[in-house]
């Protein structure tokens, strides 16, 4: 299997796993699992079908930890407020927002700092536009080693082997990071890792069946 028949492979399996938002309740999710989100805008094409372009895939560390991972990206249930710190995905769009506005913005270098100080209005925008624009699907990894084992090899895929490349609008293409700019992704790490082998593509494709059953 080349490596661009097995990201096709995982566009065409993600795509039939549900589609879900900021409004999904921890008894929906899995207690452990992955996800790979979408951004509204972006799309892809492959022998006459389009696909919502995968722009970030991740795990959780800590066992049972899924649905608290999830919360931590989108923000409080019944606020805007957020913990870029907590999130380094938040923290990267946190960046690229106010990038794409003014590069001298005194806040990016502090707020680009893992552990360095949050601006109460960034998080605010940075939970309205997770909620507004970002949608995810997941499946269940219960052991951690598989989660991420799986996670590097999907990253490393998609980044090195795209379906597709990022629309000229995208906000990534403001990232501080090099990485996200260059791969299409709100990933820097792992995307030089090893891609999926054809025999975690299979393992892959167990588990999505699993998580539709």
């Amino acid at each position: 299997m080349t490596e661009l028949t097995k990201t096709a492979a995982v566009y065409a399996l993600v795509r039939s796993l549900p589609r879900l938002n900021h409004e999904a309740r921890s008894p929906d999710l899995p207690p452990n699992g992955i996800y790979l989100f979408f951004e509204r805008g972006e799309t892809v094409k492959r022998e006459g079908q389009t696909y919502d372009r995968i722009v970030r895939i991740g795990t959780h560390r800590q066992d049972g930890r899924f649905p608290a991972r999830i919360r931590q990206h989108y923000g409080h249930v019944f606020s805007l407020r957020g913990n870029k710190n907590s999130s380094v995905f938040r923290k990267h769009l946190g960046g690229a927002l106010m990038r794409r506005v003014d590069t001298s913005d005194q806040r990016i270098g502090p707020w680009l700092i893992q552990g360095g100080p949050s601006f109460p209005e960034v998080e605010e925008s940075v939970s309205r536009l997770l909620r507004e624009c970002f949608t995810f699907a997941c499946f269940r990894v219960d052991l951690r080693e598989d989660r991420m084992l799986l996670e590097s090899g999907l990253i490393a895929l998609l980044a090195q082997h795209p379906l597709g490349q990022p629309s000229e609008d995208w906000l990534g293409h403001h990232a501080a990071s090099e990485e996200i700019r260059r791969t299409g992704l709100w990933n820097t790490q792992r995307v030089d890792a090893v891609p999926l082998t054809d025999e975690e593509v299979q393992r892959f494709e167990r588990l999505v069946q699993a998580a539709l059953a």
